[in-house]
């Protein structure tokens, strides 16, 4: 498989709320729910982290549309394929419209490589996020449901890590993510970065992410 697995569920925001198309890309482990040195490998290990829910629901309620990236590589160390990481995804979905109606996920866009691989998805590269944009901002057509070896645009590549941050497709995209790696993709796709705790996960930084005045995290992906 050369390219990433796509779950696309595009979501209606309600009458009330009028999206103004910012895009929250938020890592999976670490940041949503517990992570695991020897991955989730099934829906029943997920736990949802403490006010997860609730700040997707408010992400959405502010008119952010939601893109989960996650690097998987389990996938391509032959441990489990994309109809089981499909079941940890709905069940994951589940578990967050329990605690919040709003916490829909668009997209959920999975790298399933090693770092031996030297893909074009696994964070830090910006693949995953080059997706993710150009779906939702209707440059890619993909099926609802699940997809595979799904590309992004070719441009992607052209990643100067000594220049200065790209600007942002929008003011106010934005990526959460618990490592470095999460980061340096966001850094090389432009949008503001969020670094939190993978105790605490994304409630750790849930009232700046939704403050169109906080630029976000300062981080510098050559050192």
């Amino acid at each position: 498989m050369r390219g990433a697995i796509v779950e696309y569920y595009p979501q209606k925001f309600k009458g009330d709320v009028e999206a103004n198309r910012p895009i929250a890309f938020i890592d999976r482990d670490g940041v949503i729910n517990v992570g695991s040195p020897n991955y989730i490998n099934h829906p029943e290990e997920l736990i949802i982290l403490d006010g997860a829910a609730s700040r997707i629901g408010e992400l959405r309620r502010s008119g952010f549309s939601i893109c989960i990236v996650t690097n998987q590589s389990a996938i391509n160390r032959g441990l489990w394929g994309p109809n089981r990481l499909h079941s940890i995804h709905n069940h994951l979905q589940e578990m967050l419209l329990r605690v919040d109606e709003d916490a829909l996920i668009d997209i959920i866009v999975t790298c399933p490589h090693r770092q031996i691989d030297r893909c074009f998805c696994r964070k830090p590269m910006p693949g995953m996020l080059h997706i993710g944009d150009s779906i939702i901002r209707g440059n890619l057509k993909v099926n609802v449901g699940l997809n595979t070896d799904v590309l992004p645009p070719d441009n992607y590549k052209n990643v100067n890590w000594w220049k200065e941050k790209p600007s942002p497709r929008h003011n106010l995209d934005l990526i959460v993510g618990d490592r470095k790696s999460d980061l340096g993709a966001g850094w090389a796709f432009g949008v503001r970065l969020f670094q939190v705790s993978p105790r605490l996960g994304i409630d750790e930084v849930g009232e700046r992410i939704i403050n169109a005045n906080d630029n976000g995290d300062y981080f510098q992906p050559i050192r």
